[in-house]
């Protein structure tokens, strides 16, 4: 089911009929990634559950805690206008990417990715796909673009679209390494004028030089 919601999911949402489903459809989609002898392992069934339900409840959950309103769009608005604090695409994906890295995986690996780079639709997103292997035939998870109610796209809904590798893998990955313990309110620190105006090139070219600060 697909949102065009106003407002976050409620605190009870990862019990309603409509959360389960997800969580159990993702599941099922995350072993669908990994090669056919490992499909059937208890702890491969386990490990892509723990991934499904993280994903579900942590897009509800970021969304609540950054109290984002109405389409992803009018939060980059929002808070390019100063009026809030965070909501920007980015700042979602790296939110989904610190819950999602909690957990050491045997099995699947973690990336980020941007569609669309250094335009105005430029877009951020976390990726889940067997280890070993990378965006190409990966699921791209999307926890902004319907308030909370994650988005899964699949390699054929992005056949016509432009998606690539995240530039900022490499300094996020290290910020939040694998199995940390840091808690929802853990936010990477990036320039305060990063913010969602990358159709100023040079501001943008600019930004791709700058290391995360914690």
């Amino acid at each position: 089911m697909m949102h065009s919601c106003c407002y976050p999911p409620e605190e009870n949402y990862t019990s309603t009929p409509e959360a389960i489903e997800k969580m159990s459809a993702l599941q099922m989609a995350f072993l669908n990634l990994l090669p056919e002898k490992q499909t059937k392992r208890k702890s491969a069934q386990e490990e892509a559950k723990w991934l499904a339900d993280t994903a579900v409840a942590s897009s509800a959950a970021i969304a609540r805690q950054n109290e984002v309103v109405f389409f992803g769009w009018m939060n980059n608005i929002l808070v390019n206008a100063d009026i809030k604090e965070r909501g920007l695409c980015w700042q979602v994906q790296q939110d989904l990417y610190r819950d999602l890295r909690r957990r050491k995986l045997k099995y699947f690996f973690l990336g980020l990715t941007i569609r669309d780079r250094g335009t105005g639709q430029e877009h951020s997103c976390v990726y889940v796909n067997a280890k070993g292997k990378n965006l190409t035939d990966s699921l791209v998870l999307d926890a902004w673009k319907t308030c909370g109610y994650l988005v899964v796209l699949s390699p054929e809904d992005r056949k016509d679209e432009r998606w690539e590798e995240d530039w900022r893998y490499p300094l996020v990955s290290k910020g939040f390494y694998e199995g940390h313990n840091y808690s929802e309110t853990h936010h990477l620190v990036w320039p305060g004028w990063a913010k969602y105006h990358t159709w100023f090139w040079r501001q943008w070219q600019q930004m791709q030089n700058q290391d995360v600060v914690k």
